[in-house]
Order: structure tokens, then C-alpha cells, then sequence
């Protein structure tokens, strides 16, 4: 019989779209020690792999500075995380990024430009005011693929094409 404990979460706002600064859980490790860490609603992943950013294949560089800056001016990083990941996967797609929130995976592409940066982050702090995935808004639609048979459709795209075949 484990004697392992449940994560335990120590405080999480009601309303979910304040952020608080306490959001923090225990997590007991498999040596038995508690460590604390913080509860995230999301996280945004920007590759910068073998060919995200390498313009010496041809690809556009990946505006990190703005990935970076943008993040920290908009002080979420206590609700959602940002990694400079390494290689994602869908390589010939180049500058990818990956939103995950609140277990909604949401791909985009080709996100070359500060500008696309700063419609990632309004589109991550919309579903933040909503406390939940809303569908990408228009101006980024067209950035949107589907990588996983669980991915989040674009708002373009009908429930049907998302459910399991001969469901309703």
C-alpha cells in the first residue's frame, strides 16, 4: 500500500480570472520530500529547434526578444508559463508555437513577426478573462493546424469535424 498524498493546492482564486500570486501546490516527490510549486493555468511553447529560426534553411528568424518582453510587460508569468522550447516536431511548418490552456492544445505556425507575438498573448489573455479555451479569434486563424487527434479545432472549424466518427 502507497503512502503517497495527493498534491495539495494551497490557494486558488475563485475567480479565475484574477491572478494571485499565492497559486502554489505541494507535490510530494518520490523520495517523500513536499515541494512547493506553482499552479499554472497555461503554458505557451515556442519552438526554436533544428529548423524554427534557422535562417540558414530559409526560415524566418523566431522573434524571441518579443516573445520574452511582451511576456514579462504583460507580468501573466505567474498564470502562464513560457518556455523557449527546442525542436516541437512539425518541422516543415517552421516557427511554431504551442498554447496549452486549461487542457486545450492549440498549434500555430509561422509566428514570424512582434506583431503576431503580441495576438498570441491578447488571444492566451482573452481565454485568461473568460477563465477558459475560447476559440482563436479571426486574426489568427490562419496560423492554426491541427498536430493530435485531441487538438483544440480553430473557430472555423464544426464541433462534428472534432467529435469521433458516428458521434453526435
Amino acid at each position: 500500500m502507497s503512502s503517497k498524498q495527493p498534491s495539495r493546492i494551497r490557494s486558488i482564486p475563485g475567480d479565475s480570472s484574477k491572478a494571485s500570486s499565492d497559486n502554489l501546490v505541494d507535490i510530494l516527490t518520490p523520495t517523500g520530500q513536499v515541494q512547493e510549486i506553482r499552479h499554472q493555468e497555461g503554458h505557451i511553447l515556442v519552438c526554436q529547434g533544428c529548423c524554427c529560426g534557422n535562417t540558414e534553411k530559409g526560415f524566418p528568424p523566431v522573434p524571441l526578444e518579443a516573445w520574452k518582453s511582451v511576456w514579462k510587460a504583460r507580468a501573466i508569468r505567474r498564470r502562464v508559463h513560457l518556455t523557449i522550447a527546442g525542436c516541437l516536431g512539425p518541422c516543415p511548418l517552421a516557427n511554431v508555437v504551442l498554447v496549452i490552456y486549461r487542457g486545450a492544445c492549440i498549434w500555430l505556425q509561422a509566428i514570424d513577426s512582434p506583431l503576431q507575438v503580441r495576438q498570441v498573448y491578447d488571444y492566451v489573455e482573452s481565454m485568461m478573462s473568460a477563465g477558459r479555451y475560447v476559440p482563436l479569434p479571426s486574426n489568427l486563424e490562419k496560423f492554426h493546424f491541427t498536430r493530435y487527434d485531441f487538438d483544440t479545432g480553430s473557430c472555423s472549424a464544426t464541433q462534428a469535424e472534432y467529435s469521433a466518427p458516428g458521434a453526435k
